[in-house]
């Protein structure tokens, strides 16, 4: 049964030593998809005690290694106790971040789901939900500060549902000119709006007002 005591914060969320930071992000989101409560995977495995404290050890490795500062003091102390070659991490800032069109380490739509009920709650995120309700129109950049907020990219929009990675940054730039007819605009709006768990009819409704107004103008 896994219990994480002995092991590294790196070794707890699955993901090597000079992981981006994307790479950490996606890791957490499918640790807490594995030990949550509702887990079918690992309900029969742990007590309730025991998945606090599974959870608990998730969310110190995923705090730690998210924040530059930590993370660096973090990887200094592994280098000096010996849990580490400090070699691996002179190699991490060779690594770059992957293109938008792949998706080989995106989380799945279960565990990004789970990301913005969790994400959904704090107070910047409640903000700019509040902000977005409030208005009549909304434009592309709006949809893209909420996204950005959240954490979430692109492509692990595009691999849940599909639409083109072209298509949601011309959404979010509002170029217009350049969108389908506006069929497809509703449902890659409400595609969007679904995985960001927000009032789909009211972001369809917003946008198309924000991209009329911005015709006739």
């Amino acid at each position: 049964m896994k219990t994480f005591e002995k092991e590294n914060y790196y070794q707890i969320l699955q993901i090597p030593a000079n992981a981006r930071a994307d790479e950490i992000k996606h890791a957490y989101r499918d640790a807490l998809a594995i030990y949550e409560a509702e887990s079918v995977a690992t309900y029969s495995l742990f007590s309730e005690e025991q998945r606090e404290r599974l959870l608990q050890a998730i969310e110190t490795a995923f705090d730690t290694l998210i924040n530059e500062d930590k993370r660096t003091a973090y990887n200094q102390m592994l280098i000096d106790t010996g849990q580490v070659d400090a070699a691996v991490f002179s190699r991490q800032g060779q690594r770059k971040l992957e293109a938008y069109g792949d998706t080989r380490t995106l989380s799945n739509e279960k565990s990004l789901s789970q990301w913005v009920k969790k994400k959904a709650d704090t107070p910047e995120i409640r903000q700019l939900i509040e902000a977005m309700r409030s208005k009549e129109l909304l434009s592309g950049l709006e949809l893209k500060q909420l996204r950005e907020a959240y954490g979430i990219e692109i492509p692990e929009i595009h691999a849940i549902t599909r639409i083109s990675g072209d298509s949601l940054r011309r959404i979010e730039a509002n170029q217009f000119e350049d969108l389908p007819a506006g069929i497809y605009v509703k449902q890659f709006l409400k595609a969007y709006a679904e995985v960001l768990q927000i009032d789909s009819g009211h972001v369809i409704n917003g946008y198309l007002k924000f991209m009329a107004q911005a015709k006739a103008d």
